[in-house]
C-alpha cells in the first residue's frame, strides 16, 4: 500500500523549512535553509520574497532526495509563515520590490500614532479586536501609499509571506483568517474586509486578497511549480496560516484553560478564547480554527539570543566548532552555572521595540552591569528577561479571569532544558515541551490534512498528533527571588518610556 504523507512548509524569518509527515504528524524527513533580515535602518526590517520562494524550492527538491518518496504520495500541502509582510505583486503576478516589511518593522509608527488621534480610532478598535499598532498589514501597505507611490500604484495584490509562496505554488492570490485579522482591515465580527477601516486607513480595497478559513484548498499546483519543485501538478494546497497560529494548533490550544509560550524569533504568549478579549494591552488574532488568540508579544525573543551570540560569543562559536556541537549548547552550559537572577542582572529584549506594552521606539539594553558579569550571566540574563516580558502578559490574562494551569513551551526556545526550567520558575506553574518541536511546520500539514478530508476538524487533527515531550515543574524556593526581579524590571521598564521616545529624535 503505498504511503500517504502531508507537506508542511514554514517561511520563517531565519529560515524556511519544508518537512513531509505521516498522518499521525511523524516527520520522515525535513529540510532548511538559513536566511538573514535586513535591517537598513533603526526600526526597519524587510526580507527578499524570491530568497523564500527559492528556499522553498531547494527544500521541497532536498527533503525528497533524502528518503525513497513518490512525489504521489503527497496528499497535500499547507504553509506556514512569519506574519504581516508586505509583499506587493502586479497584475502579471511579478513581484515588485526585494525590500519587503517585516512583521517587526516598526516604519510606520508615525502613521499609527496620527490614527489613534483619529475621532474613528475607538470604534476601528472594537471592529478588528485589537488595538493599533505598526506590525499590522494595513499601516504597512498605508506607509508604501505615502513614501512609494509609484509601487503603490502598480500593485494589484498585497500579500503576506506565506501567501506569497502560495501563489507561486498555485497561482492563486489568497490570505486566511488569521492573517486577515492581523491586518486592522478586517471586521472581526463577519470575517470580511471592513470598509470602514479600509476608509479610515486609506487603502484600496481592491489590493486585498480574498479571504478564506485556513484549511480551505485555494488552488492545485501549477505545471510550472510542479517542473521547478518536482512535485505533482495538481496537489492540493490549502491557504494555510500565520505561523504563530498554525504553531498553537499543533500544540493543541483550541480550547480554554492552557496557554502558550512560544519562543522563536519573537516571543509570544497566548491563551484561546471563543471571542476577542478587549484588553488595549492585548492584541487578538483569529486561529487557524474557530475561536481567537489573545496575545501579548516581545517581537525580540529568541532573535534577542541570537543577536548576542552573532555578535559577542566568537570564541563559543569556535570552541563549539571544534567540540562539533551547536554553539547553543555551549551558551545553555555557561548559563546553567549563573545563579537565578544573575545577581541583579536584568535585560531589557526591545531591539525592534514594542507593541502594545510599550513604545515602539523602545530598545534593548542590560541593567546592572558589574565586573562579575560573563557571557554566561548575560545568556541568562537574555532568557530571563523575555520571559518576565511574557510574564507581563500571563498577569493581564489572568486578571481578566482565564485561569493558566499549564503552559506549552514551543519554538527554537525549548529546545533549552533551561530555557524552559527558567520559564516554570519565572511564571510559578508547569511548563511542557513536545515532541515535536517543529510546530508551525505540523499545524501547517495538519491543516492540510482537513482540506484533503484526513482530519475532520483542525482540533481532531492536532489531537491525532499531539505528543509531549518533558514537564518542567516551578521550583517555589525561586519564587520570592524571582517576583523581586519581575517587580524591577517592569519599574525599569516604566521608567524608561519616555526617554525612549526620544529616540527618534536623537541625530
Amino acid at each position: 500500500m503505498k504511503p500517504e504523507l502531508l507537506m508542511g512548509i514554514d517561511i520563517g524569518t531565519q529560515s524556511t523549512r519544508v518537512a513531509l509527515l505521516t498522518l499521525d504528524g511523524t516527520v520522515v524527513t525535513s529540510a532548511s535553509r538559513l536566511q538573514d533580515m535586513q535591517t537598513p535602518r533603526s526600526g526597519w526590517a524587510e526580507q527578499d520574497p524570491d530568497v523564500w520562494w527559492s528556499h522553498t524550492i531547494t527544500c521541497i527538491k532536498e527533503s525528497m532526495e533524502q528518503v525513497n518518496v513518490s512525489a504521489d504520495e503527497i496528499l497535500g500541502i499547507g504553509i506556514s509563515g512569519q506574519m504581516h509582510g508586505t509583499v506587493p505583486l502586479d497584475v502579471a503576478g511579478n513581484l515588485l520590490s526585494h525590500e519587503v516589511q517585516l512583521w517587526c518593522d516598526k516604519r510606520s509608527a508615525e502613521i499609527v500614532e496620527q490614527f489613534k488621534h483619529q475621532p474613528a480610532a475607538d470604534s476601528a478598535y472594537f471592529l478588528t479586536g485589537s488595538p493599533p499598532v505598526a506590525n499590522w498589514f494595513g499601516f504597512k501597505i498605508r506607509w508604501l501609499q505615502e513614501h512609494a507611490p509609484d509601487l503603490y500604484a502598480d500593485t494589484w495584490k498585497f500579500v503576506v509571506p506565506k501567501d506569497y509562496v502560495n501563489f507561486r505554488l498555485t497561482g492563486v492570490a489568497s490570505i486566511d483568517y488569521s492573517e486577515a485579522s492581523g491586518s486592522f482591515l478586517m471586521d472581526a465580527a463577519s470575517r470580511e474586509w471592513s470598509q470602514d477601516l479600509v476608509e479610515q486607513i486609506g487603502v484600496d480595497r481592491a489590493k486585498l486578497p480574498d479571504i478564506h478559513r485556513s484549511s480551505a484548498v485555494i488552488g492545485n499546483l501549477t505545471n510550472e511549480a510542479a517542473r521547478l519543485t518536482g512535485l505533482v501538478e495538481g496537489t492540493p494546497v490549502v491557504a494555510g496560516g500565520g505561523d504563530m497560529l498554525c504553531t498553537l494548533l499543533a500544540a493543541g490550544l483550541t480550547e480554554p484553560g492552557a496557554a502558550s509560550d512560544l519562543t522563536g524569533t519573537s516571543g509570544i504568549f497566548s491563551v484561546f478564547t471563543t471571542a476577542p478579549v478587549f484588553d488595549e494591552r492585548l492584541m487578538n488574532l483569529h486561529h487557524v480554527t474557530e475561536g481567537w488568540v489573545p496575545f501579548g508579544i516581545t517581537d525580540s525573543g529568541g532573535v534577542s539570543l541570537k543577536w548576542f551570540k552573532d555578535n559577542f560569543c566568537r570564541y563559543e562559536i569556535g570552541q563549539a566548532k571544534n567540540r562539533g556541537i551547536d554553539v547553543y549548547d555551549i551558551l545553555n552550559e555557561l548559563a546553567a552555572d549563573i545563579p537565578a537572577g544573575c545577581e541583579g542582572l536584568l535585560f531589557s529584549p526591545y531591539l525592534m521595540g514594542e507593541r502594545t506594552l510599550g513604545t515602539p521606539y523602545a530598545r534593548g539594553n542590560f541593567f546592572g552591569l558589574t565586573p562579575r558579569h560573563d557571557v554566561g550571566a548575560m545568556v541568562r540574563a537574555i532568557m530571563e528577561g523575555v520571559t518576565f516580558e511574557l510574564r507581563r502578559t500571563l498577569e493581564i490574562v489572568t486578571s481578566a479571569g482565564h485561569a493558566v494551569d499549564v503552559i506549552y513551551h514551543s519554538g527554537g526556545g525549548a529546545y533549552s532544558d533551561l530555557w524552559s526550567q527558567i520559564k516554570a520558575d519565572i511564571y510559578q506553574t508547569p511548563v511542557r515541551t513536545f515532541e515535536n518541536n517543529e510546530g508551525g511546520i505540523l499545524g501547517a500539514a495538519i491543516l492540510a490534512g482537513v482540506g484533503v478530508g484526513v482530519y475532520e476538524t483542525e482540533s481532531s487533527g492536532a489531537k491525532h498528533c499531539l505528543r509531549f515531550d518533558k514537564t518542567f515543574m516551578p521550583d517555589p524556593d525561586l519564587a520570592a527571588r524571582y517576583n523581586n526581579q519581575f517587580a524591577l524590571f517592569t519599574e525599569i521598564h516604566d521608567l524608561l518610556q519616555e526617554p525612549f521616545d526620544k529616540l527618534p529624535h536623537v541625530p
